[in-house]
């Protein structure tokens, strides 16, 4: 298992794509548009890949020199209950702490905060509603 950087439009990004359309797209019945993908030019797009193929992905959004957002976080369906994701979210921490990074926030479904919960995230606010479903702002101080 390899977890890495892509490049936005490579070919591992496109598998990447694939992944997050498939785990977190179609269930709700969307679709990633041509602009969406184009607009995640500036975003650090992680992978982790068994033989060539994606089966973790998260996207990085820079909204300050010390704070990331991470977004469209998934495993492929065959790979989780593996601790696949606790090790895509350990490679992303420490991505973010080698580059100088403090805090990773994140918008987490309902039914992820006990696995970012587990991983040393701590919720902030009041539940809200995005894409018709329930989710809570979580953060993480880097050490």
């Amino acid at each position: 298992m390899e977890f890495k950087t892509v490049e936005h439009y490579s070919k591992e990004y496109w598998k990447l794509v694939r992944l997050r359309d498939k785990i977190l797209r179609e269930p709700l019945n969307l679709m990633f548009s041509e602009e969406e993908l184009f607009l995640e030019n500036e975003q650090i797009h992680i992978g982790g890949f068994e033989n060539e193929i994606a089966i973790a992905s998260l996207s990085l959004v820079i909204l300050s020199p010390s704070l990331l957002k991470m977004r469209q976080v998934c495993v492929s369906y065959e790979f989780q209950g593996k601790k696949i994701g606790k090790k895509l979210n350990e490679f992303t921490e420490n991505w973010a702490m080698f580059n100088q990074y403090k805090t990773i926030e994140c918008n987490a479904r309902e039914s992820a905060v006990p696995f970012y919960k587990s991983n040393g995230y701590t919720v902030k606010g009041e539940q809200f509603f995005e894409l018709k479903i329930p989710h809570f702002k979580m953060t993480k101080t880097l050490i």
